[in-house]
């Protein structure tokens, strides 16, 4: 019965969704002067958008580009890590929007930017004349019961027909990912690193905690627990404070995303608390794609 009713809540889903495309997301105008790129994914959230835009950028940064970063305002905990890794980086600037179409429209006229890139937007249909990249971790979604709130998506493959032949589309699982996210670092913001082997507690409020769970363990890190809150956890320090009272001898690691939640001073009151440090490594077959499309 409640599979019946998620069903059919992923009908009306659906019905929802496409009505809003029809009437709120028609086609726009191309931007006129910056080239526009959107990284996203069917899935409705732990896809690694965030960390491929940073290699993105950086990867744009180092040709010489001037880039615009272009994140919805509701992921006010990514905005704040991506402003943080990029404050010495003069060749890229983070924005934090609710309307992707205007914002980049805005940018464009400024003149300024060889590349507006956008965090997500592969659902805005009023972005066109883009570069679209998608990551991809299973089958791309074919039938209502892949959709939220039944499924993991948030469209179907049949919506974009018309577009995906023009889309780059990298596969992020398998024996040979065009794309892998690896944990590189598990340290304190004092850059005391935590040795492999030992054991450690998780705590995060991401899109993919297993997969968090799972990096970790790759990285060397037994893992004693995993708990997990939503995505944009928005009450994440408090949740971590009250673990740390009820577990005293724990460490515990959680990832940027997490950190960027918590208050000033936090981490000089708990040394237990280390940082996973995550980063994008990107196959060369997929680096020769990028040059071949100027990027």
């Amino acid at each position: 019965m409640f599979r019946l009713a998620l069903f059919i809540a992923a009908i009306l889903y659906r019905c929802a969704s496409r009505l809003h495309h029809r009437l709120c997301l028609r086609p726009g105008k191309p931007l006129e002067n910056s080239r526009l790129v959107v990284v996203g994914s069917f899935r409705t959230g732990g896809a690694g958008k965030t960390p491929f835009c940073i290699w993105l950028c950086n990867h744009l940064a180092a040709q010489g580009k001037n880039v615009a970063l272009l994140c919805h305002e509701y992921a006010f905990d990514e905005i704040a890590m991506l402003q943080e890794k990029f404050s010495t980086n003069a060749l890229v600037e983070v924005f934090a929007t609710r309307n992707r179409y205007q914002a980049a429209h805005e940018l464009d006229k400024a003149s300024k930017f060889d590349i507006i890139l956008c965090d997500d937007g592969f659902e805005d249909s009023r972005l066109v004349d883009t570069t679209t990249i998608i990551l991809e971790w299973e089958d791309t979604p074919s039938k209502i019961s892949d959709l939220w709130p039944l499924g993991k998506m948030r469209s179907l493959a049949k919506d974009h027909q018309k577009n995906l032949q023009h889309y780059m589309t990298l596969h992020c699982n398998g024996e040979s990912p065009d794309i892998r996210f690896v944990i590189d670092k598990v340290s304190s913001p004092d850059e005391e690193v935590l040795a492999k082997g030992q054991k450690a507690t998780l705590l995060c409020g991401i899109g993919a905690p297993e997969r968090f769970m799972c990096d970790v363990q790759d990285y060397g890190i037994q893992v004693k627990r995993l708990d997990a809150f939503k995505d944009h956890c928005r009450n994440f320090a408090k949740k971590l404070e009250t673990a740390l009272q009820q577990d005293t001898d724990s460490t515990f690691i959680i990832t940027e995303k997490d950190a960027a939640r918590l208050p000033k001073g936090f981490f000089q009151r708990n040394k237990r608390v280390h940082v996973a440090s995550q980063k994008a490594v990107v196959s060369p077959s997929i680096l020769k794609k990028l040059e071949e499309i100027g990027l």
